[in-house]
């Protein structure tokens, strides 16, 4: 059963660098935008990741009830101890947050979002640093994606000496 958990922890990464090469991409394609729905030039976002206890939360999903267990010493002594296994971490998305940096202003009179002294304001986005998170979620896709690999491999292998 441990495997399965392999395979779970595998896809939230695989889910949540997609995400975060989505919002990346969001970014890039964004670059140059000086007007947008909110009013003002695109901001810049960022994805923020939270590591969570991967048993508790499965544990919790599968059975909606309390995972902790009674236990007594030899002293008497009652205490609850949970009947997960050690913690495993998985990665979430927590939130996206808007970089709050200054714009890049540029004079450019003849432009429509000009503002009175004849500057632009663009958004603060560097594209090589875009890119460079861009190959940082593509590896960490990759990654995950073998270990996914790996843990099917595993599995295969234990059915395999099961059969006989």
């Amino acid at each position: 059963m441990a495997y399965l958990s392999s395979f779970d922890i595998s896809s939230y990464g695989l889910s949540a660098q997609r995400f975060r090469m989505d919002i990346i991409s969001s970014n890039i394609a964004n670059a140059s935008t000086t007007r947008t729905s909110e009013g003002g030039p695109y901001q810049r976002k960022d994805v923020v990741f939270k590591a969570t206890e991967f048993s508790k939360a499965l544990n919790a999903e599968i059975s909606g009830k309390n995972n902790m267990l009674e236990y007594e010493n030899p002293l008497g002594d009652k205490f609850l101890q949970s009947n997960a296994n050690p913690a495993i971490m998985t990665v979430s998305v927590d939130k996206v947050v808007r970089d709050e940096s200054e714009f890049k202003y540029k004079f450019e009179p003849s432009h429509p979002d000009a503002n009175a002294e004849g500057y632009v304001a663009y958004p603060n986005i560097n594209p090589v640093i875009e890119m460079s998170n861009l190959i940082e979620a593509t590896r960490a896709y990759q990654a995950n994606v073998a270990a996914f690999q790996s843990a099917k491999s595993i599995a295969q292998s234990a059915i395999d000496i099961l059969k006989g």
